[in-house]
């Protein structure tokens, strides 16, 4: 390997030529950077507003994050299998 930094370009080549960003016919990384945040953001707001108490509300929400990101895993992975 060797020892220089990757630049801009470099990174950029490597996100396009990267077969795993072409599930869902690209939106794969739009999903993974956009909708899982913000469905975990409006799950937090929901919780807070049902329960009213900012701990337990961060707590359920932080225990529903890797359920959301398994099911986001197990729908690429079978996509992909497809």
């Amino acid at each position: 390997m060797s020892g220089r930094k990757k630049g801009f370009p470099d990174l950029v080549d490597n996100a396009i030529d990267n077969p795993a960003f072409e599930l869902f016919g690209g939106y794969h990384i739009f999903l993974r950077r956009l909708i899982i945040p913000l469905l975990i953001a409006i799950l937090a707001i929901l919780l807070y507003d049902l329960t009213n108490h900012k701990f337990l509300s961060a707590i359920l929400t932080g225990l529903a994050v890797g359920p959301i990101f398994n099911l986001e895993r197990f729908v690429a992975e079978r996509k992909q299998r497809k």
